[in-house]
């Protein structure tokens, strides 16, 4: 328990470090600003709330004695208000009698960055003027140069504890008087404490609390005496162990309460002789709601473990598509051209299988990137169906390995939606991918069937699957966040609500319709018809170019560079390649070139560097610019576009578009006389 709340407190610093710097959510438009901060607040509430639930001490306070945090709970024990604590005025060393303080100035001494970490036990004197046994665990912050700069500290105030030990010691010697000393010292203790026969067994003495608490009465025999065990087989381990023992501190144990409510505790047990026979005098702890605390903590732990394997996973989908999509655009480009000039039939349906397969991967990979790019939603017009053909090829290998038939209902002819695309894709996916999970639990055979329509200005999106179901407690919270019925480990509880804020930005609604044993059925709506104003489509071949122009193109893969050469040679240009962006530099100091054609990413000078290069050198050629990349995720890459507004297309390349973009950037630069 103490270990998770130093946990905590690192926590708490590290949130409150990353999250507020303004760098966090720069670029950022107001919603996304909103949503950051709303989830900085949320995230520092829940951590702070965790804290102040504590019924131990946590504080933080200068090696010299002054506070600077304190919990409700250490505010109690003082009978002081937090701004009285913190006041510079008060000092926690005060509190300490000398030997006492001597002894904490020479455990402070003791921490250092290698073992920063030390307990111990002090007799405090407290405001109220009663002296408390306080035991506190103390983790030290030290400097880069290893001088302690602050102490965090949890403790519990363990005089019941210790009272308990001095009734130990009183009930051995239970004898008249001595035996009313320890009742008096029983009854003034909050926790439960008994004394109950090892034999029999037979309940010989309870205190006030055990009574209102437990409901344990003087005088319980055999089953009776141990009702308040939720397992007879746990009390008899803590037996077992108390006669080799004779001692047996923190057992925990489940019980139950005189209300009939179950509470997690922790016994402490002592081996007595009392009226001459064997007996057990036991303190009982109710740790119930630091058992919640632990849970909640350990949650929030693995909801940021999740986060951070969910950004991994995104860098690695990046790194992957950007390699993928060089080699992607090569296969791409030259099917294209072979479908284009080929007079061979045979070889043009060859080319068309090479082309729609490339193609095929070139849209797995636009999925990747889709999923991990974290950029602002950029809303259009959506066909759904497309989503969900898309959909279904990035998960078709996992559904078919799973053994799982897919079915598809799509409605031909079906009104586009405006939305963005990579949210609605990732709505469909999820659904995809939770319904693979589910019938991975149901035998063969396993269907998952999705179906599109559209009527009264709506599209309508329902995924199905002939899963396990849901009982009706598990679908009341199926959205709810981080609720989840997997697992540790196997997953965050967050899809799903995720799905629900998708579709409530796009002004629709998501159902769910599910009982147990007869599978799961989302229902998606979309407004249809909502669009805005955008340009008109261009199809078809590019349009004949102004006049052949003298072009440089600027990659540092041979193979890219070489299939944009050729590609752009059939369009009558004159096309010269440079392997680097200084080779670039070098030739445009003697050359004319209408326009440059360069990588973004590349070794030594990259894409931006060149850009900056020339507005120094030759100002006017830094607009004619026209850049490649298969890089968009990296913020640098999107801050120099956004600053610049340099012109960008995506790899793998797409030849009809590229040369139809090169021919409207040639265009534009004559009109302006460039």
């Amino acid at each position: 328990m103490v270990g998770l709340l130093v946990f905590l407190f690192a926590m708490y610093r590290m949130l409150m470090r990353e999250f507020v710097r303004p760098t966090a959510i720069q670029g950022a438009d107001d919603a996304e600003q909103g949503l950051a901060l709303e989830a900085l607040e949320a995230s520092e509430q829940r951590y702070r709330s965790v804290v102040e639930l504590q019924t131990e001490f946590v504080v933080r306070m200068s090696p010299d004695g002054y506070l600077t945090f304190v919990n409700d709970a250490y505010c109690r024990a003082c009978r002081m208000t937090r701004e009285q604590l913190l006041d510079p005025s008060w000092c926690e060393l005060d509190v300490l009698p000398p030997d006492e303080r001597r002894r904490f100035v020479e455990h402070l001494g003791r921490l250092t960055p290698q073992a920063p970490n030390a307990s111990i036990e002090l007799i405090n004197a407290m405001p109220d003027g009663i002296n408390r046994w306080l035991a506190w665990n103390d983790h030290g912050i030290f400097d880069d140069e290893g001088r302690l700069i602050e102490v965090q500290s949890v403790g519990r105030d363990i005089s019941d504890r210790v009272f308990a030990e001095q009734a130990r010691v009183e009930a051995e010697k239970l004898s008249g008087e001595r035996e009313a000393q320890f009742r008096a010292i029983a009854e003034g203790v909050p926790l439960p404490i008994t004394i109950s026969a090892i034999e029999g067994p037979e309940i010989l003495f309870v205190n006030e609390p055990a009574r209102k608490i437990l409901g344990i009465e003087v005088g319980q025999v055999g089953a009776e005496a141990i009702s308040t065990w939720e397992s007879r087989a746990r009390r008899d381990d803590l037996m077992r162990l108390l006669l080799r023992d004779g001692i047996v501190d923190a057992f925990e144990a489940g019980m139950t309460t005189m209300q009939g409510s179950r509470i997690d505790t922790l016994v402490s047990a002592r081996l007595i002789t009392q009226a001459g026979r064997p007996a057990m005098l036991a303190a009982v702890t109710d740790i119930t709601r630091q058992r919640e605390a632990d849970a909640e903590i350990a949650r929030q732990r693995e909801t940021l473990y999740q986060s951070e394997k969910l950004s991994a996973l995104g860098s690695l989908l990046a790194g992957v598509a950007h390699e993928l999509n060089n080699p992607l655009s090569v296969v791409i480009g030259y099917s294209s051209m072979l479908k284009e000039f080929s007079t061979d039939s045979a070889t043009v349906g060859r080319a068309d299988k090479i082309h729609a397969a490339a193609e095929r991967c070139s849209r797995i990979v636009r999925t990747f990137l889709a999923m991990a790019r974290k950029k602002p939603p950029t809303r259009g017009t959506v066909d759904i169906n497309e989503v969900v053909i898309a959909s279904l090829e990035l998960a078709a290998y996992s559904l078919r390995s799973a053994g799982i038939e897919i079915r598809t209902e799509l409605e031909e002819g079906l009104a586009s939606i405006w939305g963005d695309r990579d949210q609605l894709h990732q709505v469909i996916t999820n659904l995809a991918v939770n319904a693979q999970q589910a019938l991975l639990q149901v035998p063969h055979p396993r269907r998952l069937t999705i179906i599109t329509t559209g009527e009264n200005g709506a599209v309508e999106i329902v995924v199905a699957d002939n899963g396990p179901g849901m009982s009706e407690t598990v679908r009341a919270r199926a959205f709810e966040p981080f609720y989840t019925t997997k697992s540790a480990g196997e997953g965050t509880g967050v899809g799903l609500s995720v799905c629900h804020g998708i579709v409530t930005a796009h002004d629709g609604s998501i159902e769910l319709d599910s009982t147990e044993g007869g599978g799961a059925r989302f229902t998606i709506r979309l407004p249809s018809g909502k669009t805005e104003a955008s340009a008109p489509a261009t199809a078809g071949k590019a349009p004949p170019a102004p006049s052949a122009a003298r072009i440089l193109v600027v990659d540092d893969d041979v193979d890219i560079a070489t299939m944009i050469a050729e590609m752009l040679r059939r369009d009558g240009h004159d096309v010269t390649i440079a392997d680097d962006a200084h080779a670039a530099l070098r030739a445009m100091r003697h050359e004319r070139v209408d326009l440059l054609i360069s990588d973004i990413r590349m070794p030594g000078l990259d894409g931006p560097g060149l850009y900056r290069a020339l507005e120094e050198v030759r100002p006017g050629l830094a607009s004619r610019l026209l850049f490649v990349t298969g890089d968009t995720l990296a913020p640098e890459i999107d801050r120099f576009i956004g600053e610049t507004g340099a012109p960008v297309i995506e790899k793998p390349l797409d030849p009809q578009g590229f040369r139809r973009l090169v021919t409207e950037r040639l265009r534009a630069m004559d009109e302006v006389g460039g």
